[in-house]
């Protein structure tokens, strides 16, 4: 019986010369303005974000929760604008409601919090 050396695995290939790690997302969690058709919230949010090399513009998107037990809106009604301490508002859109009543938010351009 004649035995077989194990083949190593490849070693990755090393990353070009200048090459430099992507930068973390930006984000923003906090407090923040939800003004939605008939009804303006406070609530929290967590957003994150990224420019989309396909298209050129940056998306931006997180979870909203309400503050103090309000109630949020429902999703899928139309433009929402979300406005952080100190920045000016940023139309999205409510996406859809997470088992817990949070939101998700979405929008293109520029974000409501800073980059």
């Amino acid at each position: 019986m004649r035995l077989r050396r194990a083949r190593r695995a490849p070693r990755p290939p090393a990353a070009p010369e200048g090459f430099t790690e992507p930068e973390p997302a930006p984000d923003y969690s906090g407090p923040a303005l939800l003004d939605a058709p008939g009804v303006e919230v406070a609530v929290r949010v967590a957003l994150t974000g990224h420019l989309d090399p396909t298209d050129g513009q940056f998306h931006w998107y997180g979870r909203v929760s309400a503050d103090d037990g309000a109630e949020l809106p429902e999703p899928g009604r139309g433009q929402v604008f979300l406005t952080v301490p100190g920045r000016a508002p940023a139309p999205g859109v409510l996406q859809e409601r997470d088992p817990w009543g949070n939101l998700r938010i979405a929008g293109i351009g520029a974000p409501p919090f800073p980059l």
